[in-house]
């Protein structure tokens, strides 16, 4: 009966329902996974990590070696404001320029996630960093090099290090809204930090110790910490950390959800409206069947292996378009 229909045209209208149908939602639910996807990846990017421990003092070196014994990739921030000065080059006249910028202190193995962008000069392409900035060197953004004048070669001066300008930052992942990161960024690397002698009694400093890694090191990290950490100290994740990320999280993928239910519904329509007509073909086709002795039950049984056969056929190779 099923070859018999295909041959009589009964069923192409319905497997083409079908198709459409099942590659329309696989479609659909791929892209919508595949946002999600970069939604949660984005967000551990502007995290800086899988989690991140916050604190206003230098935090214990346990946090990190547990962090390390659990395979997780580990990196380390210290960010404060200070002035960045620049001198009067060579020829030039004038008064040093100052700068309240801020500087962030980072460790090799910075950043986790994502990619730290710089340009060789201002205005130039953009390119990921190979590590973080050399001894002696110094990378600002480009809102320092129009405040101060500042160029890739030129020193600035910061506390009592001198350090020369040698790549300006176009993106920083992790960079995060606060008051400190509206202020131009200086970022160096962490071991030059004691020779500035900026950090002291009063400084305003914020310790950032960034992990990543699977899920369940992850987990078994945060539930190690958490008992431990002291006053001034928090844990940062997407779910409790940063609420208003996974806000935004949630409301792209209800969106998406709701896109997913619309082409679910409008498939399920051009099914019903093909199934309607397939119906309404095969009443007579029923009647004559019951007259010459067919039970119900054998009638169902018919129509169900046709269907199934119909379906499987339809999911695969909709699947497979989808």
């Amino acid at each position: 009966m099923t070859l018999r229909d295909w041959r009589a045209g009964e069923l192409r209208l319905l497997l083409a329902a079908l198709l459409v149908a099942v590659a329309a939602v696989t479609s659909v639910g791929f892209f919508v996974d595949r946002i999600r996807l970069g939604l949660d990846r984005d967000a551990a990017q502007l995290l800086g990590g899988d989690l991140v421990v916050v604190g206003d003092l230098e935090l214990p070196a346990q946090y990190r070696t547990e962090a390390e014994r659990l395979g997780l990739s580990v990196a380390q921030t210290i960010t404060f404001p200070s002035m960045a000065i620049r001198e009067p080059q060579p020829g030039e006249s004038g008064d040093p320029r100052s700068q309240l910028a801020g500087i962030k202190a980072v460790s090799p193995e910075y950043p986790l996630r994502g990619a730290l962008k710089i340009a060789e000069r201002s205005g130039g392409p953009e390119q990921s960093a190979q590590g973080i900035p050399p001894r002696g060197e110094a990378w600002v953004d480009e809102q320092l090099v129009s405040v101060l004048g500042v160029r890739v070669g030129e020193f600035l001066r910061l506390g009592d290090a001198t350090l020369r300008v040698g790549r300006i930052i176009t993106f920083e992942p992790d960079r995060t809204a606060g008051f400190i990161n509206f202020a131009p960024r200086v970022l160096i690397r962490d071991d030059e930090l004691p020779s500035t002698g900026l950090i002291q009694f009063g400084s305003r400093v914020t310790y950032r110790l960034m992990v990543a890694g699977e899920r369940s090191s992850i987990r078994a990290y945060e539930a190690w910490l958490k008992p431990r950490l002291t006053r001034g100290q928090r844990a940062e994740t997407l779910e409790a950390g940063r609420p208003e990320m996974q806000q935004a999280i949630e409301r792209a993928k209800s969106f998406l959800a709701l896109v997913a239910l619309l082409t679910a519904m409008l498939a399920a329509v051009a099914i019903a409206l093909a199934a309607r007509r397939y119906s309404q073909r095969h009443i007579d086709a029923c009647a004559v069947m019951r007259c010459l002795g067919s039970t119900q039950p054998f009638i169902t049984r018919l129509f169900a292996i046709e269907f199934i056969v119909l379906a499987l056929v339809g999911s695969v190779i909709g699947t497979l378009l989808g």
